[in-house]
């Protein structure tokens, strides 16, 4: 384990911490700017396409198989994030998986209001199943708001009779808006990329006066039965810990496939800062390996 490095990362984050409470616009320009500083992958290569009325983005390295998709939601509290601010994970996991990535840019708010996301992903992988993909050849993936995206994505698909996919990657997936887990209390001060005021407000932005115990908005509290086999990685110090241990134990009840490994040291979706911290490039290999396997 290098705590070194992860010690770097935050004393990045802390210093690039903005003064006061930042609009979203700038939010939206931090997080890409931040992005920004990041390499992408040898042989990484993009092209955009609209799907189903949904702007995405194609997210691939060379060599990998033009039958699998990678269809991956980003993080950002439903808030902020892009294709543009994981481009570079994306590109990742689709080296370690194999999967040409399909990172899709699901509408925001407070612009659009929950459930426009999950309008938008049921839209984008009904697209894909229509257009003659096979679902064992799809893998769905996200982290922070775009794990519970994936989530209600699979709770959506099962309840309108679609195939699941083969699969579900799902890095610190933010499950329960409520915002009442234990671990916003004890790891208050330990992890410098969520903090329980701010993700409060981006609840309420999001949930824009809708009950956040629908299960679309917090995965956590649904039926989770005949859902695909999902792995999650989660970081130790992070506030959102129980919502990934939660949902491992809720997931095994109900008869699904989970795996989840929590990660000692690490803060939120740590896999996010790969060209810094070996774990984070560790996790995904980890986690690519899991796509690879279940993917045809």
């Amino acid at each position: 384990m290098s705590k070194q490095e992860m010690d770097a990362v935050v004393q990045l984050l802390n210093a690039n911490q903005p003064d006061g409470e930042p609009t979203v616009a700038e939010m939206r320009a931090g997080m890409e700017q931040l992005a920004g500083t990041f390499p992408l992958p040898d042989g990484a290569q993009q092209q955009a396409e609209t799907i189903a009325g949904v702007p995405c983005e194609w997210q691939w390295v060379e060599g990998v198989a033009d039958d699998a998709v990678l269809l991956y939601f980003h993080g950002g509290g439903y808030v902020v994030g892009s294709v543009n601010t994981h481009r570079g994970l994306v590109s990742g996991f689709s080296k370690a998986s194999g999967l040409k990535g399909l990172s899709v840019d699901y509408r925001l708010a407070p612009e659009n209001p929950f459930p426009a996301a999950v309008e938008d992903a049921v839209a984008v992988y009904s697209a894909l199943l229509d257009g003659g993909r096979d679902p064992s050849n799809i893998a769905v993936a996200g982290d922070s708001a775009g794990g519970g995206l994936s989530l209600a994505l699979l709770l959506a698909a099962r309840d309108r009779g679609l195939p699941q996919p083969a699969c579900a990657a799902l890095l610190s997936p933010w499950t329960d808006l409520r915002i009442v887990a234990k671990a916003y209390e004890t790891r208050k001060d330990a992890d410098p990329m969520v903090r329980k005021d701010g993700i409060s407000a981006m609840a309420a932005h999001y949930l824009a006066g809708s009950d956040p115990t629908d299960p679309l908005a917090s995965p956590i509290l649904a039926d989770l039965s005949g859902l695909a086999p999902m792995i999650v990685h989660v970081g130790d110090r992070e506030v959102l810990l129980d919502d990934s241990v939660e949902l491992a134990k809720r997931a095994e009840a109900a008869g699904v496939d989970v795996s989840l490994k929590i990660w000692p040291d690490m803060i939120h979706v740590f896999q996010a800062f790969y060209p810094m911290v070996s774990e984070a490039r560790d996790s995904i290999a980890e986690m690519g390996a899991y796509i690879a396997a279940r993917t045809g």
